[in-house]
């Protein structure tokens, strides 16, 4: 049975997805599972990028082999500077 998540998009992505939230069902809540419904949600707009951004569950970061995550996450694209 799909679980409803919501993703919280920042700098870039709000830009490339056209929103700055929105929600996707997911049999399972993994990090790979979301990386790939982005992913083919937005195809071109998002390219590569979506696999470089961090994802946040709350205040804790999540590794790409988290087995599990939240209902509401945030993707961070990575940012430069110095």
């Amino acid at each position: 049975m799909a679980e409803t998540i919501t993703v919280n998009y920042f700098a870039g992505l709000v830009d490339r997805t056209g929103c700055a939230r929105e929600q996707f069902a997911l049999d399972t809540l993994t990090v790979g599972a979301l990386r790939a419904a982005v992913a083919e949600r937005h195809g071109s707009a998002t390219g590569e990028l979506v696999d470089h951004c961090s994802v946040l569950d709350g205040d804790d970061l999540l590794r790409d082999d988290a087995a599990a995550i939240g209902t509401e996450v945030d993707l961070l694209p990575p940012f430069a500077g110095g």
